[in-house]
Parts: structure tokens; C-alpha cells; sequence
């Protein structure tokens, strides 16, 4: 996918759907929400032709792509392993993503959303088990506990996520007052709300 520098907003518009790429301003302040700007980005976004299934499956992966932040290697990657795994591909695949360490960090709310979360992650900020982590694409296990280093607590941005931090998935428990994260158990389908049909990504791989 390589580093997409553009608006959140237009990646949203593309696909059609809400990617939550903004975090918690995707929640108060949707384009997507007001009924405005539907049509897809660029001078040719309206268009009357039907969408080829296929077209509907590369979507499903795109919005998956994007929603998480990975390129299309990563992406390959994790459905090569999740295919490997018992259980629903699909499912494991969504599984293995939702345990990326940039995207607990968001869920946590030490950081408002996943674009944040890894820039705590590259500058050296956060700690997995007290160790310094520096790669957001680590896979979170049960019982890793994630803090934040005591210089970065004071960040206006950092104090303010976890304020307002909520919703909290089941599988993951807080401590606001110390700034503590904690792995309680593996995530289940049922912990992502996000809108993706895992089963359009396993027959686009199946072809």
C-alpha cells in the first residue's frame, strides 16, 4: 500500500463506508454522516456502472487494507498464516489484524486513533511487559501488559484519548490511573465492529 499522504476522508468516500481512520472524529464529524460528498473522489466520481463481483471482493480487501494500515505484503502475509490455522480463514485473519499492537493501542485509547498509535509506537514510546516495542505490526498475546513511558503521560493528546477513552473491547482491560493496557484473552469475531465481510477477502484469495 506503501504511505498513503492524502485526505482519510477521500480513502472513506472510495469505499463507501465509514474506515474509521480518524478515530473518534469519525464518530462526531462524517462527511459520510451528513449525506454530503457521497460520490467517489475526483473530477469522475460519479459513475453509473454496476460493480463486477469481483470488484466487490477487491473492495472488501482494500477497506480491510486500510482500516488496519497495512500493505498489501503484510496483508498477503497475515491470510497466508491465518489459512494455516484452525478455524474460519477468514475469521483468523480478522483475528491476527485486531491483535496488531498499533491497533490495541488504539483501542486502549492511549492513542485517538491508529495513525497516532503508531507514531507512539516508531518514536520509541510504547512498552509491552515493561520492554520497549517499536514495531506496530507486533501480535499482542494473553497477558502482555501495555503501558506508556512516564515522559509521554504529560502529552496533551495522550491525557486527552485516555479521558475519553470507552468502549472498551472484552478481551482487553484499562487501568486509566496508572496508564496500563492489559491482554485479558484473544479476540473473538464478535469484538470487531468494523464493517468488513471477511468471507469477499477468503474467495478473492480463492480464485
Amino acid at each position: 500500500m506503501g504511505r498513503y499522504l492524502g485526505s482519510s476522508c477521500k480513502l472513506c468516500r472510495k469505499e463507501k463506508s465509514k474506515l474509521f481512520l480518524k478515530g473518534e472524529k469519525c464518530d462526531v464529524n462524517c462527511i459520510l454522516d451528513k449525506g454530503k460528498r457521497k460520490n467517489l473522489p475526483g473530477q469522475h466520481g460519479i459513475s453509473k456502472t454496476k460493480t463486477s463481483e469481483y470488484g466487490k471482493h477487491l473492495h472488501e480487501k482494500q477497506k480491510a487494507k486500510y482500516i488496519y494500515g497495512v500493505s498489501e505484503k503484510q496483508f498477503r502475509n497475515y491470510f497466508r498464516i491465518a489459512s494455516k490455522m484452525k478455524g474460519l480463514t477468514g475469521t483468523n485473519l480478522l483475528m491476527l489484524l485486531e491483535r496488531r499492537l498499533d491497533n490495541v493501542v488504539h483501542k486502549l485509547g492511549f492513542a485517538s486513533s491508529k495513525k497516532f498509535a503508531r507514531q507512539l509506537i516508531v518514536h520509541r514510546h510504547i512498552l509491552v511487559n515493561n520492554k520497549l516495542k517499536k514495531v506496530p505490526g507486533y501480535l499482542v498475546k494473553p497477558g502482555d501488559k501495555i503501558s506508556i513511558k512516564d515522559r509521554i503521560k504529560d502529552n496533551i493528546f495522550v491525557k486527552k484519548s485516555i479521558e475519553n477513552a470507552s468502549n472498551i473491547p472484552s478481551w482487553l482491560n484499562l487501568d486509566k490511573t496508572n496508564f496500563i493496557g492489559e491482554v485479558v484473552s484473544l479476540p473473538t469475531r464478535e469484538d470487531i465492529s468494523y464493517p468488513i465481510d471477511e468471507s469477499l477477502i477468503v474467495e478473492l484469495y480463492s480464485r
